[in-house]
């Protein structure tokens, strides 16, 4: 490894632990304009992302079946890097709500990465979250999870 990419890594790893996680085009473009060179930040990308090999899932032969709620969605690097730190962290807690299978696990990803800009914040979340679950469980989730509080509006208070 150059010592261009040690560099690059360096940078990629300050970056990716800031509150406000940028996104990938925003990382290249601030490498870039540091005067890094594409080839040398494109190598930095391959071994932080490399091992995460992602492939497209077809979801079809799993529907109907009751998957176990004890299971959990490994969420990768790369999908890690598309939050900011305070939307990644409403997400791992929502892991322990039982409210998700894995089936509306990958839909939510799946929302949240086709529709969303990134880095995904949790306005972002919470409209995926819209799109995924019922009444009764974004309920549930806006009473529990502070970070939404502000996407509620004012519905639980009325004018006497």
């Amino acid at each position: 490894m150059n010592e261009n990419v040690a560099q690059i890594l360096n940078i990629l790893m300050e970056k990716m632990s800031d509150e406000e996680t940028p996104g990938k085009e925003e990382l290249i473009q601030y490498l870039l304009d540091k005067g890094y060179p594409l080839e040398d930040i494109d190598a930095a990308f391959q071994l932080i992302f490399s091992q995460n090999n992602q492939q497209v899932i077809d979801l079809t032969p799993l529907a109907g079946i009751e998957l176990s709620s004890k299971r959990r969605r490994i969420i990768t690097n790369e999908e890690r890097s598309q939050f900011t730190k305070t939307a990644y962290g409403v997400l791992v807690r929502l892991q322990n709500t039982g409210i998700f299978d894995l089936q509306k696990w990958e839909y939510l990803f799946i929302t949240l990465f086709n529709e969303q800009e990134t880095p995904i914040d949790c306005g972002a979340l919470w409209e995926g979250l819209q799109k995924v679950l019922n009444e009764d469980e974004l309920a549930i989730l806006a009473r529990s999870v502070p970070e939404f509080a502000p996407f509620m509006g004012d519905s639980d208070h009325y004018i006497n």
